[in-house]
């Protein structure tokens, strides 16, 4: 059977999270590799974490990604799920006018 793990959107600061069961205290983290993942048939613990996550505004819209284990931790199974967790897959480019505005900045102080 596949490994899942929670996964949502921390409401006050808009990052994607993972939650996590430690000595069974639930906690959000940004870290897929810290996430608590399990079968599908055994997330009943983690389900009522996230609901209740859910229901006090810590999170938006809680539900299960399949992983995979690699030798770093947990990985996302999906490409969406990937770049959810790492990012862009490709470097963004750089705001060129906000570099120059800085520029400025500093030449008038």
């Amino acid at each position: 059977m596949a490994l899942q793990v929670y996964t949502a959107s921390l409401l006050k600061e808009g990052l994607v999270a993972y939650l996590s069961l430690k000595d069974g205290v639930p906690s959000w983290t940004a870290d897929i590799r810290e996430a608590t993942a399990d079968t599908a048939d055994r997330l009943d613990s983690l389900k009522a974490a996230a609901e209740s996550a859910e229901q006090d505004n810590i999170v938006v819209a809680p539900y299960v990604i399949d992983v995979l284990e690699t030798e770093n931790g947990w990985k996302a199974a999906t490409k969406r799920e990937q770049i959810r967790a790492e990012g862009p897959s490709f470097a963004l480019p750089q705001d060129s006018s906000t570099a120059h505005r800085s520029d400025e900045s500093r030449r008038a102080a």
